[in-house]
């Protein structure tokens, strides 16, 4: 027991002197240590806001592949089922049945599918050839062909993969359509032999997004390229065969990384890509794109630099400021304190030195005079010692205030200026956000939009000469697609800067805002713009309209109100603001932020603009009972 008390005796005592030695440490030991945990704080959220912001990026880029991907898909499956239309109207509009009207059957569906197709054949119902457009040098058959033998067995039409054919044609793709007679009975088969390598297709001879490593194929189940960006890649087998076959038959989308999951035979060394694939709707085909890592992380890896460059450069900077913030307060300190001390010790002759104009040089001149003082009143000391002593009191009380006064307005400059750098940091802040915001929405709004937009007119292009409805329908759906972009550029502009407050004023301005922020919603906006009698200063109009959209958006985020009432004076060379609802209100003293960073763009920001313009800012708000918000701004000549 008493070896217990014992040893907790000792900590306490140890607790004791490290106290003491905390406590004691110097002035330079103190500032360094906060330096160190500011520092390491701010490397770690600089750290997290970075992995963020990169790894949200990586998603993006990514996800851009798979777009790409699947609208070229939605792409190949238009024209499938264009072709799909023209054999099935000319098996039905064309005279099958004469010998003599079948070249010019042939030749007419020919040149209605010339985009797509290299020759027109038709088979009997043995799968023989009977004619072809352009004629073939030799006859062959069709017969073991898988699509062409299920299209004379009544199916309304089939698309091959990669169908092994007699001499002279080797491998093809086809599709086919049946011909029926007037008893329903499936008489024929009119086969075409697709050609996806077309300049025409303009997914493949015009892509867009690729970069210059990127490339694209249309692959079959079998692992067969039908058509690529790169023509040479045509008709050889994929590398990813097959990983693909399984993402066709599951018709399944995916995007990912590839370094080694290339089928044999594959190159030694496969080069790191990314690979994005979409499965089509009609057929067991599927389109790859596929671009080099190195590309498509480009942006993402130059981001990464330009992140962590940014953060060395802050941390050098930093410490850098920190140094000489510390040297040129400790420095001046450590003199001071050298002559006080020798001034204490009965050195009066050796002057203090500083050629500082701030608070520690004033305090060193005052030093300074009080030394020269005390020396000339030595001389006196024995004459004068009972009312020398009393004035010598007098004048320590008097330094010491004015070292405490020097002291306050030090820290009050200090506050100030934290004050101003921070702002600045806010406004900087606030103006990159609103720019990443905006590029943001185009990026992923107008772009999105306009490579639907053209999609969609090839679409129209290639169903103007087959179905007019269609084409009609296409349309329609493209007018939509400008319209949406549209609105979505008039919001960016909008939200940017109002027209009408430049061309009308301020008055109309936030009855046009109000009409597009709060009607929608419900709320109903009592606006009394009578007591402005003339158009203000630009600087003051912007101001008070960036006050009433700032309180606008507070009301619809948090008040649940009703009404809103909006009241304009001027008077006495002034502009007065008061703005009211019938919200739930809130208690003010409850968001009395700890410090400048706890404080949002709202009511702070409101009340710097008023600040800015030499007014004032009043805010009234209780439970339950609505906030009412006042602004008076000065009305310059």
């Amino acid at each position: 027991m008493s070896a217990g008390k014992t040893m907790m005796r000792e900590r306490e005592s140890l607790v004791r002197r490290v106290g003491r030695r905390l406590v004691n440490i110097g002035l330079s030991a103190k500032m360094t240590a906060l330096v160190a945990v500011g520092m390491f704080s701010m490397i770690t959220l600089f750290a997290y806001l970075g992995t963020a912001a990169l790894s949200e990026n990586t998603q993006r880029t990514l996800q851009e592949r798979v777009v790409l991907a699947q609208m070229t898909a939605s792409y190949v499956d238009a024209i499938l089922d264009n072709v799909e239309n023209v054999l099935t109207h000319a098996a039905v509009d064309e005279d099958w049945t004469s010998a003599q009207f079948i070249p010019t059957a042939l030749d007419q569906t020919y040149h209605r599918l010339d985009l797509f197709a290299s020759r027109v054949f038709l088979v009997d119902k043995m799968g023989n050839v009977l004619a072809a457009q352009p004629p073939v040098p030799a006859p062959f058959s069709f017969r073991a062909v898988v699509p062409v033998i299920a299209v004379l067995n009544g199916a309304p039409f089939a698309v091959s993969h990669v169908a092994q054919t007699e001499e002279p044609f080797g491998s093809l793709v086809v599709a086919a359509a049946p011909i029926w007679d007037t008893s329903g009975t499936v008489t024929h088969a009119l086969v075409i032999a697709l050609n996806l390598a077309n300049p025409n297709i303009r997914a493949f001879s015009n892509p867009i997004g690729l970069g210059q490593s990127g490339y694209m194929d249309l692959v079959a189940l079998d692992g067969r390229i039908l058509a690529s960006t790169r023509p040479n890649r045509i008709g050889s087998e994929s590398d990813h065969g097959f990983s693909l076959r399984g993402m066709i038959r599951d018709h399944r989308q995916t995007v990912s990384a590839c370094h080694d999951c290339h089928t044999p035979p594959a190159p030694s060394e496969p080069q790191a890509e990314v690979l994005a694939f979409a499965p089509l709707e009609r057929v067991q085909w599927g389109v790859t794109v596929r671009q080099s890592e190195e590309e498509v992380f480009a942006a993402t890896r130059l981001l990464q630099t330009r992140i962590f460059g940014l953060m060395i450069v802050a941390v050098a900077g930093a410490l850098v400021l920190t140094y000489l913030t510390t040297r040129s307060v400790i420095v001046p300190v450590q003199a001071l304190t050298a002559a006080t001390q020798r001034i204490a010790a009965g050195d009066l002759d050796s002057p203090i030195k500083t050629p500082a104009r701030d608070e520690v040089g004033v305090l060193a001149r005052s030093f300074d005079e009080m030394r020269v003082r005390l020396k000339n009143s030595t001389a006196e000391i024995q004459a004068w010692n009972r009312e020398l002593d009393a004035r010598v009191r007098e004048r320590t009380a008097a330094y010491e205030a004015a070292a405490k006064d020097n002291a306050r307005l030090y820290a009050e400059l200090q506050r100030k200026e934290q004050l101003r750098g921070e702002l600045l940091h806010r406004v900087i802040s606030a103006q990159e956000d609103e720019r990443k915001r905006i590029a943001r929405e185009l990026h992923d709004e107008t772009s999105q939009s306009l490579t639907a937009l053209m999609v969609g007119l090839d679409t129209v292009h290639m169903a103007l000469a087959q179905d007019a409805q269609k084409a009609d329908k296409h349309l329609r759906s493209s007018k939509a697609i400008a319209e949406s972009l549209l609105k979505n550029i008039h919001r960016l502009v909008a939200d940017l800067r109002p027209s009408l407050l430049d061309d009308l004023g301020l008055v109309p301005a936030i009855e046009w805002y109000g009409e597009q922020r709060l009607k929608p919603l419900g709320i109903t906006l009592h606006l009394d713009g009578k007591g402005i009698k003339a158009r203000l200063l630009p600087s003051v109009e912007t101001a008070l309209f960036r006050i009433v959209q700032e309180a606008m958006t507070n009301i619809v985020r948090h008040s649940q109100a009703t009404d809103v009432q909006i009241q304009f004076k001027q008077r006495d060379g002034h502009v007065s603001l008061r703005i009211s609802d019938n919200g739930r209100g809130f208690d003010p003293q409850a968001l009395q932020p700890v410090n400048w960073h706890e404080q949002g763009l709202g009511l702070r920001g409101m009340q710097e603009r008023a600040e800015i313009l030499g007014g004032q800012f009043d805010l009234q708000a209780e439970p339950g009972k609505g906030t009412v918000i006042t602004v008076r701004v000065p009305m310059p000549e």
